[in-house]
């Protein structure tokens, strides 16, 4: 069975921050949309579990701030997050990166 996206995610390179329910981390996002993202991080993440994070994108000051995703999968490395609560600025500086990103890979 697979999932179908609501949203395209594109392929970065971000460094993120995450607070989980028990324990925070750091890493990679390795791919990224309106909707969610993928992380490469050191501390493991559980399927259900909720975390915040703090995505760090080029060109921009201050980082995304996704105030409540959960955990959709995860491995030993690498999880999958679907946001649920994204305040509007952060919402709004995401999009201009998204759309950014989305640029520069088209043909």
């Amino acid at each position: 069975m697979f999932t179908v996206r609501k949203y395209t995610r594109l392929a970065v390179e971000c460094p993120v921050v995450y607070a989980l329910e028990s324990k925070n981390g750091s890493g990679v996002v390795f791919n990224l949309s309106r909707g969610g993202c993928a992380i490469e991080g050191d501390v493991t993440a559980s399927d259900g579990e909720t975390v915040s994070l703090q995505i760090t994108v080029p060109g921009q000051a201050v980082p995304v701030s996704v105030q409540l995703g959960k955990i959709r999968w995860a491995t030993r490395r690498e999880f999958g997050v679907d946001f649920s609560v994204v305040l509007p600025d952060s919402a709004a500086r995401l999009d201009t990166f998204l759309v950014e990103v989305a640029k520069r890979i088209q043909p």
